[in-house]
């Protein structure tokens, strides 16, 4: 899967650079309305999105450490494309993170197919891994420069 194919499912209306929410589950709505605003999936969909993520979430912690998350829905009754959110948190929020720091960072994904879940989520694994791309993306500002950011970055990080 090349970078343009990923960086597809994660459009500029999807990247949210000041996070307000204060819990998990808020972030997880706030980034579930950049889908709406942005016309991937209906507003009446939300609710459902929100519940299979949440269902997700309540098996095993989504925060993977270093400061990052990745909520997500594998094979999501709601989404015919797969959906990538991005969201930036500069105090940081209660993942209960597997490392118990607070995350900066929320990849949301979405998908219908999970086969299609795996490569997207290897690829922002190995952004997640490296500080100096992580402390990087948190100094984007605007919406556009988080998307641009990301689309580097993947092409940067070769196939996953």
């Amino acid at each position: 899967m090349s970078a343009i194919e990923i960086t597809q499912h994660c459009r500029a209306a999807h990247c949210l650079p000041v996070l307000q929410g204060e819990t998990k589950m808020e972030v997880i709505s706030e980034l579930i309305r950049a889908f709406v605003a942005s016309g991937a999936i209906a507003e009446d969909q939300a609710p459902e999105l929100f519940g299979e993520i949440v269902s997700r979430e309540e098996e095993a912690t989504t925060g993977i450490g270093r400061g990052v998350a990745m909520p997500h829905a594998r094979s999501s009754a709601v989404v015919s494309e797969t959906l990538v959110g991005v969201g930036l948190h500069s105090e940081g929020v209660d993942f209960d993170s597997l490392d118990g720091a607070p995350v900066h960072v929320v990849f949301l994904i979405a998908t219908a197919d999970p086969a299609q879940y795996l490569p997207v989520a290897a690829r922002i694994a190995r952004i997640a891994r490296d500080d100096v791309e992580m402390k990087a993306l948190q100094r984007q500002a605007t919406a556009i420069q988080i998307h641009k950011f990301l689309e580097e970055s993947w092409s940067s990080c070769g196939t996953a």
